[in-house]
């Protein structure tokens, strides 16, 4: 029942838990039995996520008392990022295939999650490469880099003019982890709420197809993250969107693209 969610399998729980999996390949990796990394000075360094992509034709498929499989891979993509290849499958048939991208950052000043920046980190062995069919980690780091309006063919640009549609509070017990940092998928849920809200009394006719983010920061502890929709494209059987989310002083904090399909 914990990985359920209304329409079937959670994407909540299933980030959490591919998350979780993640850290644990690349302690594997480095030879470590727990996922604690340091640089040469000694400073804690974390592998934060910068990205992640979700394809997810089936999780409403998923009921009680069915088995999950899933597969996972770590890849590198370059000096600082490691990817991670995730393929979830019910009764050997695919629901679902999740990409995580990851980076090592370290706090620049100690207590202040908003000055969280990448790091150099040379701990790890040799890694697989990614395969030429895995686009989506060098899309992200483009996206990232020169902008993502127009991904997905949504707008994205002119979200900040727009009043917030949800103001997130978060929460220390909820929403932050060990590291003291908000754990990704709280801006995922943060995202969800204000896109279940312009859908309003129709949004458990809808279930999520696709989900790209793009994150680029962090927040500190009992700041809040304001949500705003970029873009709201409805054909009738599917809905796309695109949402901004900032913390204080608008500094953004990820952007997220959606696509949602009708149930029949």
């Amino acid at each position: 029942m914990p990985e359920l969610g209304y329409a079937g399998l959670s994407e909540n729980w299933m980030l959490k838990t591919l998350g979780h999996r993640h850290w644990r390949l690349i302690a594997n990796a480095a030879g470590q039995q727990h996922a604690s990394f340091k640089d040469r000075s000694g400073n804690d360094v974390y592998a934060a996520f910068c990205a992640l992509s979700v394809d997810c034709p089936g999780l409403f498929l998923a009921d009680l008392d069915d088995s999950l499989e899933t597969v996972s891979t770590l890849y590198r993509v370059s000096r600082a990022r490691l990817a991670s290849l995730h393929v979830l499958k019910l009764k050997g048939e695919p629901i679902a295939s999740v990409c995580l991208v990851s980076t090592f950052v370290s706090r620049m000043v100690v207590g202040e999650n908003a000055s969280v920046a990448r790091v150099d980190f040379a701990g790890l062995p040799a890694l697989p490469a990614l395969p030429a069919d895995l686009e989506f980690p060098h899309l992200a780091a483009r996206l990232a880099r020169s902008g993502a309006d127009r991904h997905l063919g949504l707008r994205m640009s002119q979200a900040e003019d727009n009043d917030p549609d949800l103001i997130y509070e978060t929460s220390p017990s909820l929403d932050f982890n060990r590291a003291g940092l908000v754990y990704f998928p709280s801006f995922v849920a943060a995202a969800e709420r204000a896109a279940s809200n312009r859908f309003g009394k129709m949004a458990h006719q809808y279930v999520l197809r696709r989900r790209d983010v793009l994150f680029f920061g962090n927040l500190d502890l009992n700041e809040p993250v304001a949500v705003r929709i970029a873009d709201w494209v409805d054909t009738g059987q599917k809905v796309k969107t695109s949402l901004l989310l900032t913390g204080v002083n608008e500094r953004r904090v990820c952007e997220v693209f959606c696509e949602y399909g009708k149930i029949n």
